[in-house]
């Protein structure tokens, strides 16, 4: 598979969660988000591990530079910057040996400009058949691709996150534990189709409480995973400088951080690909 087939896929099906057409029609009463008492302790153990709660939500960006491999066929390799605004915009460049290779999610939308300059958007920015359209939501928390505990703080403080405590698992021969998130929607009273979108996955080392992995659903079932180690204090904040990341059991791309850097004053406009 080539580099812009490859960075289509990873935009629409690698970074994003689908919403098919059809879903269950909400009852006119809203359920609680419950939030599991030993759920909330190991995330809250693992935000002062990582630095604090309060030192985690003062960061508003991060800029973190490197190397990324992607796993195409050829392969590629190349210097990657990893820019992230909140949990909901996140631009990773990557300068490989044909040319620079972006990705950006933003405002609800993924666009990717491959190596040769070529720039796709979806949803496109026109009408398309219904025969080939892909419907399309956002993930969760897009920004947190190198910043997973970023999504703790969200998930404990939202009354539209539930997270329960699944027990220990293992992942890579190292204990964890494992932590379920799913977002409640509203007037959601019963399970559909689409739960398994809505549900994501922590794994928390039992000996670090350093996040070893997040998992959530790909369309067709395919699980989707991201490995995090190597992880560094940066200003006082725990960080990961390795990440990996996994569809349906293969590598997609692999990145090692050299440096990470907070609050550059990161701006919408730097999340425009032109």
């Amino acid at each position: 598979m080539g580099s812009v087939e490859f960075g289509l896929l990873l935009s629409i099906l690698l970074l994003t969660i689908p919403v098919w057409a059809q879903q269950t029609q909400p009852s006119t009463t809203t359920p609680p988000a419950t939030k599991d008492p030993q759920a909330v302790s190991v995330l809250n153990q693992a935000l002062t591990v990582a630095g604090g709660a309060a030192a985690l939500k003062a960061i508003t960006d991060y800029t973190a530079t490197g190397n990324i491999t992607y796993h195409w066929n050829p392969e590629a390799q190349g210097t990657v910057t990893v820019r992230g605004l909140g949990l909901g915009q996140i631009r990773v460049d990557a300068n490989l040996p044909h040319g620079v290779h972006s990705w950006v999610i933003s405002d609800g939308q993924t666009s990717t400009k491959a190596e040769d300059g070529t720039l796709s958007q979806y949803p496109p920015p026109y009408p398309v058949p219904s025969s080939e359209s892909f419907p399309y939501q956002p993930p969760m928390f897009p920004g947190s691709l190198a910043f997973p505990h970023e999504q703790f703080v969200a998930v404990l403080n939202s009354p539209i996150f539930s997270v329960s405590y699944k027990g220990i698992a293992q992942v890579d021969g190292r204990s964890v534990h494992d932590i379920e998130l799913q977002r409640v929607l509203p007037g959601q009273t019963q399970t559909d189709n689409m739960t398994e979108y809505r549900i994501m996955e922590f794994f928390v080392d039992t000996s670090t409480l350093q996040v070893a992995m997040t998992q959530d659903s790909m369309p067709k079932h395919i699980v989707h995973q991201v490995r995090y180690s190597d992880y560094r204090p940066v200003n006082g904040v725990l960080m990961p400088f390795s990440i990996s990341e996994q569809m349906g059991g293969q590598k997609t791309r692999e990145i090692q951080l050299d440096q990470i850097s907070f609050n550059g004053g990161l701006q919408d406009s730097d999340f425009v690909l032109h």
